[in-house]
């Protein structure tokens, strides 16, 4: 036991870190996302409240005055629609009592406009009702403009004012001159820069009443500009919060990614060095394990775990998805591309942690899969999957319950001639009917292997027992897939140099594509072809996007998973 005691303790300790760093960093970068999200998605809605409120406030009004009431209506259902929006999102998106208040705000409306049309009301009412719903927005912490917004608002509270007031034959009220001085020093204070010489020599005439009275076109040609130029300063704040919000998730993401994986190569190496050397135990009978023993408990254990990450890493992808769908910025895309690519690595690898490990697929799918998909979703799990061609593929279809551990197959082989092939070249997956059966090649244009070399892969490939030495465990990984679906592999040199790996799928798990079909059911698989989709990428004939910019290293029969 001496030489396992130090093994099980390193294990020990792993299962108790591994989950205690892992989970914090992944529920971050969950909170991240979704805060970046929340801040996209609500902030947009809060804005689109308040922004048709002031405009229904002004035509309000207008009415009131004597104006014509042809384009209330129309704000009114822009408000409602705006409101609707924004409670719409109360299931989805952080939603506390603020937001509540704005809604409620929103929905009490009714009662001010009945009496709007009615002729009812006065101006400083109409202004006291609409100004505490917009102020009920505008303080909320979606809406990151700040200064710029509480500022606007004054300008559109006095706007609203005089266009109505100075339109009568009444004009500006004592009362309303006071106010008007008010916002214009609310304005001010809360942004210098809306401090325009011009609409404040307008303003100080309506103030003190003094000089030629001010017409309803004067007053507008002077606040137009420069509630144009709030407007446009709020938009830019907001865009820079979400922006600036943006790669602060994308790293949590990131560094999520790396301390599970990390750690879940740690484990996987402890784990199979402890089964390499429980063989050697004296006095240790060989026999299968009882359900209440230590080993057993053990294996349990870290199913278990890989299970709870295989949960971790589905939410984080999902996570990511949902950023990638809103976000607008090419720089800021790329980037959640690049974190969602090393997510799905790291799945790929927890997958197959627990498919060796003898756990069934958490990802299953119920009706066959076409083969060019199978692929595509191979390619999608290694590093540099542009390299990756797909072209040469005839139309078949998997069987749904092996399309995870064929997928996972492939990926290992990809993954393989992509290391040991130069940058440049690319590495072609193809796939053909040969005698009934089907078969997946996988080509490289490196170097190809040694007769030594080829006849220790093959070995590895056919032993149930898991190597010795790390380098070889993608091939014990491709050869326990392989003997789990009774498929066969074969490696041998290219007729112009180079590895070519044939995967042999038997005449049970392969059947012709049926026309028509609807698109299987079951979890996407091919995450490249969407990727490149949405980032406007385009691929050449022979398969492979234009854009290779990502060169990686990963193994030559070597385990990612190390």
């Amino acid at each position: 036991m001496k030489r396992l005691d130090p093994l099980l303790a390193g294990l020990v300790l792993l299962v108790v870190l591994w989950p205690a760093a892992a989970t914090p960093a992944v529920l971050d970068a969950a909170g991240r996302v979704r805060d970046r999200a929340t801040a996209d998605r609500l902030g947009r809605a809060v804005d689109a409240a308040v922004v048709a409120a002031q405009d229904e406030r002004r035509l309000s009004l207008a009415v009131l005055a004597g104006g014509d009431a042809t384009g209330l209506g129309a704000a009114r259902s822009r408000t409602d629609a705006a409101r609707n929006d924004l409670r719409s999102l109360s299931g989805r998106w952080t939603y506390n009592a603020s937001a509540a208040d704005l809604v409620s705000g929103l929905d009490g409306l009714g009662a001010v406009r009945s009496q709007v049309d009615d002729r009812a009301i006065g101006r400083t009412a109409v202004l006291s009702a609409y100004g505490s719903v917009i102020a009920a927005g505008v303080g909320l912490p979606w809406l990151p403009a700040g200064p710029q917004s509480r500022a606007r608002e004054a300008l559109s509270e006095e706007d609203a004012l005089l266009r109505a007031a100075l339109s009568t034959t009444a004009g500006v009220t004592g009362a309303e001159r006071v106010r008007v001085g008010e916002l214009a020093g609310e304005r001010r204070a809360g942004q210098p820069a809306a401090a325009d010489q011009r609409l404040a020599a307008v303003e100080a005439r309506v103030i003190l009443d003094e000089g030629k009275p001010v017409s309803p076109a004067e007053w507008a040609a002077a606040a137009d500009p420069v509630n144009a130029g709030l407007r446009a300063a709020e938009n830019r704040a907001a865009r820079d919060a979400v922006t600036a919000a943006t790669p602060g998730a994308v790293r949590a993401t990131v560094y999520a990614g790396l301390v599970a994986g990390v750690g879940l190569v740690a484990l996987i190496g402890v784990l199979l060095l402890a089964r390499r050397f429980r063989p050697a135990l004296p006095s240790r009978p060989a026999e299968t394990p009882a359900p209440g023993d230590a080993a057993a408990g053990r294996h349990a254990l870290l199913l278990d775990l890989h299970r709870r990450n295989q949960r971790l890493l589905h939410r984080l992808l999902r996570l990511l998805d949902g950023l990638e769908r809103r976000q607008s910025d090419e720089e800021m895309l790329g980037e959640l591309y690049r974190a969602d690519h090393l997510a799905t690595r790291a799945r790929r690898n927890v997958e197959k942690a627990v498919t060796l490990a003898g756990g069934p697929p958490a990802r299953q799918w119920r009706r066959p899969v076409p083969m060019g998909e199978v692929v595509r979703g191979a390619a999608a799990e290694v590093e540099d999957y542009v390299r990756v061609s797909t072209a040469q593929i005839e139309p078949a279809a998997l069987a749904g319950e092996a399309v995870l551990e064929i997928t996972h197959l492939l990926a290992e082989l990809i993954d393989n001639a992509i290391a040991y092939s130069p940058a440049e070249t690319r590495v072609r997956a193809g796939g053909h009917w040969v005698d009934g059966g089907y078969t997946v090649t996988v080509a490289d244009a490196g170097p190809g292997m040694s007769d030594l070399d080829l006849d220790h892969a093959r070995q590895v490939m056919a032993t149930p027992r898991p190597p010795g030495s790390g380098v070889w465990l993608g091939f014990y990984a491709v050869g326990r897939f392989a003997a789990r679906w009774q498929a066969g592999v074969e490696l041998r040199r290219g007729p112009a140099g180079g590895l070519v790996a044939e995967v042999r799928l038997p005449a049970g798990l392969v059947s012709p594509p049926i026309p028509d079909r609807p698109r299987p059911e079951g979890p996407p698989i091919n995450r490249v072809d969407r990727m490149r989709a949405r980032a406007g990428r385009v691929s050449d004939p022979a398969g492979t996007s234009v854009d290779p910019s990502n060169v990686g290293s990963p193994w030559r029969g070597k385990s990612e998973a190390q």
